[in-house]
């Protein structure tokens, strides 16, 4: 009888240890959903660790001469993690040998370059109320606060504010997550049902609009992604000949492998003509000749390099990915997304989604 009764009170003990846990689960952050359970410092200057990251948006890659916000930001958090560097937007010597010995510490290759792999590394952390330090610094500075280096309400408010609008969970704490939508400019995709057949989807980076990205997805899975750009860096949707494409759906009008234009030669998606209104009130515009395609000649080959010139037929560099409003993708890229696309036999209503 003695022996039945500790049995039933050790699954009893069992049962509650079991929902608190499940409890624990259910009330962790977004954020925090994947950090280790082991307790850590938060102070600041070394976060809580997390084990996996699941990053969405297009990291800007940062190398020696490299300088801005997001260099700044690199730096603190360079900084929290113990590395000795001079916060001060300059990407020089120094930030470049505290990167490589953070490489070579997380296993990763030590080339001083501040790439995807790097950063996912660099901000597997979590800040949150009360925390003080570097690692707060870099929050603030891409919230566009004074970097003070205190988490108080006013940042916790600010944080709360912008995980709204990019559709996180509103919690005010800073993880993975929400530092990939501060640096990156992603925002969590909105959940929707899975659209049957192929589709394309050109996913904009409002931060950096050479960094946007071409999707070729089938039943509501992404197949491959490239990078792409759109437009001459002009964000506004309605500039005709240089913002990038609008927003919304383009069903793919024609393609071509050999096509011979006035500015677009080779391989290229043809995409119907798209009105909008520059703001509320005035009169409607128009965006015409709108193409997926790359820099080529009309056979899809490279044409000659000219000497300090621009060849409208050769791809020479990361500059090539603005348009005169299309959505261009370097030579390879564009190739096999046609590659891609033989082979599902150019699906009759194949259509781009824009945004």
């Amino acid at each position: 009888m003695r022996k039945n009764v500790k049995n039933l009170l050790l699954q009893g003990l069992a049962a509650a240890l079991l929902a608190g846990g499940a409890l624990g689960a259910v009330n962790a952050s977004s954020d925090e959903a994947s950090a280790s359970t082991k307790p850590g410092p938060h102070n600041g200057s070394h976060a809580t660790p997390l084990k996996k990251n699941a990053f969405t948006g297009v990291w800007p890659t940062l190398k020696f001469q490299s300088r801005g916000a997001d260099v700044l930001t690199a730096q603190h958090l360079l900084a929290a993690r113990g590395y000795a560097v001079t916060p001060d937007s300059a990407y020089g010597k120094e930030t470049t040998a505290a990167v490589r010995r953070f490489q070579s510490r997380a296993g990763l290759k030590a080339d001083g370059v501040l790439g995807p792999k790097t950063w996912g590394k660099l901000t597997a952390l979590t800040v949150r109320r009360g925390n003080r330090g570097h690692a707060v610094k870099a929050v603030q500075v891409q919230l566009a606060l004074t970097a003070d280096g205190v988490f108080g309400k006013r940042t916790q408010a600010a944080v709360a504010n912008f995980q709204k609008k990019k559709n996180l969970k509103s919690d005010g704490i800073v993880g993975p997550k929400t530092f990939d939508a501060l640096i990156t400019g992603s925002a969590a995709a909105t959940p929707r049902p899975a659209a049957r057949g192929y589709s394309l989807q050109f996913s904009k980076n409002k931060k950096h609009p050479t960094y946007s990205k071409l999707s070729l997805i089938r039943d509501g899975k992404t197949l491959k992604s490239w990078r792409a750009g759109s437009g001459l860096g002009v964000k506004d949707e309605c500039a005709s000949g240089q913002g990038w494409l609008p927003n919304g759906s383009y069903p793919v009008q024609a393609h071509f492998t050999n096509r011979d234009g006035n500015a677009i030669d080779g391989y290229a998606i043809q995409l119907p003509n798209k009105t909008c209104r520059p703001k509320a009130g005035t009169k409607r515009v128009t965006r015409t000749d709108l193409f997926i395609h790359s820099e080529m000649t009309r056979t899809g080959g490279q044409g000659k390099d000219t000497p300090n010139r621009d060849d409208a037929d050769r791809w020479e560099g990361a500059n090539d990915y603005k348009s005169l409003g299309c959505i261009k993708l370097a030579p390879a890229d564009i190739k096999d997304l046609f590659k891609r696309l033989d082979q599902a036999r150019w699906p009759k209503n194949l259509a781009l989604r824009v945004g």
